[in-house]
């Protein structure tokens, strides 16, 4: 059994825990017989921890009903989460916490470094530790002989990583492209439809679609650093996301959005990034799309990835509206490979 120890229990969070908590799940080997959650930890709604195992259910009813965590659940804890990852009992570190940028996402590639220096798997869905601090991660992780996996840092679920990894072992990337902010390309299409963006935003909000701070998203900083996480994995790089050009939701009026719609065309976001020459470069603009652009008919909270290839075809990724559940996925699919790793070392 692989003990977790939960960082964050926002909305993904909370559908892991869903997930979790009867015993099974609609995806295969995932369930309570190999996965015991033994620390929950919050910045400020209240921290749980069990050495025994913490009763999922009995855990999300009480936070879904009170909002936190307190004196009044089974396993509440007075213990910081620095505390917690020093004393708890777990295997690998879950870190789903809401992105951090105004220190370079430090504190909590910090508590991902103390997790992999004490010997634990990371897997996290948070931007920022592996786009401002991959390469460091990254050779931490290796020297530990641990895994770290972020597989929910870019459209979600969708298996880019473990598909670069794997079955693109063989391959070299040119340049990739694509829509990856879900929040952005809602909001465009719901401007086309003649919604104010106060409202647009009001109704994302509502579907669990935007980032904890909505400027993240509106400002292009959520697609950046999607960029910069590609840029790291795909050119074995450490890129600046504070570096990158990127077009804000601040440029855009309705006016905009509506002359391109008369004129058959649609305003979309669009991040990417390009090896050449022995130079990288990354970048989020604002462009004006034909009809027959790949990306002209990804609407609503779909995403889509193009990647560019030195020796094969270019590779084209869309991800159709994607819900929390698939978020969820990514961080599933990352744990199922730890428990792979920890299936073959007991059959050694």
């Amino acid at each position: 059994m692989i003990k977790l120890f939960l960082v964050g229990f926002g909305n993904v969070g909370r559908e892991l825990a869903r997930l979790l908590k009867d015993g099974s799940s609609p995806f295969k080997d995932f369930n309570t017989r190999h996965f015991s959650v033994t620390s929950i930890a919050t910045r400020s709604h209240g921290s749980l921890s069990a050495a025994e195992g913490i009763d999922v259910q009995k855990a999300l009813n009480y936070f879904l009903q009170k909002g936190r965590f307190d004196r009044g659940c089974d396993g509440f804890t007075n213990a910081a989460t620095d505390e917690l990852l020093q004393h708890a009992d777990y295997d690998a570190l879950v870190d789903l916490s809401a992105l951090e940028l105004k220190d370079f996402a430090r504190s909590s590639a910090q508590r991902l470094e103390r997790a992999l220096r004490a010997g634990k798997h990371v897997v996290t869905a948070n931007k920022g530790p592996i786009a401002f601090h991959y390469q460091k991660l990254k050779k931490l992780a290796q020297k530990q002989q641990r895994k770290l996996l972020f597989e929910s840092t870019v459209m979600d679920g969708t298996p880019i990583f473990n598909m670069y990894r794997a079955a693109l072992a063989g391959a070299t990337v040119k340049q990739f492209s694509g829509i990856l902010n879900s929040t952005t390309n809602f909001l465009l299409g719901e401007l086309e439809s003649g919604v104010e963006l106060p409202a647009a935003l009001d109704k994302a909000r509502r579907l669990g679609m935007v980032e904890a701070d909505a400027n993240h998203d509106l400002q292009g900083w959520d697609a950046a650093l999607k960029s910069a996480i590609l840029c790291n994995v795909f050119f074995d790089t450490q890129i600046d996301p504070f570096q990158i050009p990127r077009d804000s939701f601040e440029r855009i009026t309705p006016e905009e959005v509506q002359k391109a719609k008369k004129a058959g065309k649609r305003l979309k976001f669009v991040a990417g990034g390009s090896y050449e020459n022995g130079q990288i470069k990354a970048w989020v603009k604002l462009q004006v799309l034909k009809a027959d652009h790949p990306f002209f008919s990804v609407d609503a909270s779909s995403s889509i990835l193009q990647i560019e290839l030195k020796n094969l075809a270019a590779l084209t990724i869309v991800q159709r509206h994607p819900t929390i559940t698939d978020t969820a996925y990514g961080v599933i699919s990352d744990l199922l490979q730890i428990l792979k790793i920890h299936k073959e070392r007991k059959t050694q």
